[in-house]
């Protein structure tokens, strides 16, 4: 039985004709009219006498309407308890994502404008996290991962330039291809007791040492920006340094890898309603 044609033929009662209900709910009479033909269909009894002056129950009708009506009224108050209970979203959301990670930056206050009492807490950090020991509620992370204890859904593909200061390319020159890079002082994103990074353009790998590495990127970015080092940065960084002409793009014609961000969150069966909320903003916004 299908509870939205339920709920019209309750209505139709409850207002006294067609146009009414129209207006009050703010539905077509055509909608109403072919959702209660619809009804009385897959019913197989009659439900309204029609008549020049508009609707009556039939018999059968107003049985079924004293069956029916107080159960449907029920769903649709719990409907908008529901429905209240989202508006006045309240509580604590706690976030982790890579530093300087604009995409779920833009995601985190678009939430937070829709719904303004959730306090929201940002970790950003790359390490590796126990969403639970942590005290996590939604992670993104680079790299496709697996795992039995949290949910994974693919939500944006990052690309990267490689880039440098004017000022450095005046010193050096500009480096033709991978091997140039051999020669040029690099500042990169590395962890502590490694010595060199491994880049990768038009499926060839190089392993290069460094002059400048760090785990916190807006370390790397002030080396590259002023004019210390080359160094490869996210697509969204570059593009606003390059229109800014604050830096110029190096080896623009070689195929660099992209990068996969997931959205992670724990495997229960009934996550909270604020968690459940921001997974479904993110994915909304994902497809739009």
């Amino acid at each position: 039985m299908n509870l939205n044609a339920l709920s019209l033929f309750v209505s139709v009662i409850k207002h006294g004709s067609l146009s009414k209900t129209s207006e009050k709910l703010g539905v077509p009479i055509a909608t109403i009219s072919r959702q209660i033909a619809e009804l009385e269909k897959s019913l197989q009894i009659q439900l309204f006498d029609r008549q020049k002056s508009g609707v009556k129950p039939t018999l059968s009708g107003q049985k079924l309407y004293d069956e029916v009506h107080l159960s449907i009224d029920n769903l649709l108050n719990a409907k908008q308890v529901l429905f209240d209970d989202e508006q006045n979203l309240k509580g604590v959301l706690r976030i982790s994502a890579p530093p300087k990670c604009e995409p779920v930056l833009a995601w985190i206050s678009e939430f937070g404008q829709k719904f303004p009492n959730v306090q929201i807490h940002a970790t950003m950090t790359d390490r590796i996290l126990d969403l639970s020991l942590d005290g996590i509620d939604v992670a993104f992370r680079i790299g496709n991962l697996h795992g039995d204890d949290f949910i994974a859904k693919k939500v944006a593909t990052l690309g990267t330039k490689w880039v440098a200061h004017p000022d450095l390319l005046a010193r050096f020159g500009t480096p033709k291809n991978l091997q140039d890079l051999k020669h040029f002082p690099l500042a990169t994103w590395a962890k502590n007791g490694e010595q060199e990074v491994l880049v990768q353009m038009n499926k060839e790998k190089i392993a290069l040492p460094f002059w400048f590495a760090s785990n916190d990127v807006y370390a790397v970015e002030y080396m590259i920006l002023q004019g210390q080092a080359i160094g490869q940065v996210a697509d969204f960084t570059a593009n606003e340094w390059i229109k800014e002409n604050r830096v110029v793009e190096i080896l623009p014609e070689l195929e660099k890898p992209d990068y996969e961000l997931f959205m992670l969150y724990a495997s229960q069966r009934y996550p909270s309603l604020m968690v459940r909320k921001f997974v479904e903003f993110v994915l909304e916004k994902v497809t739009e």
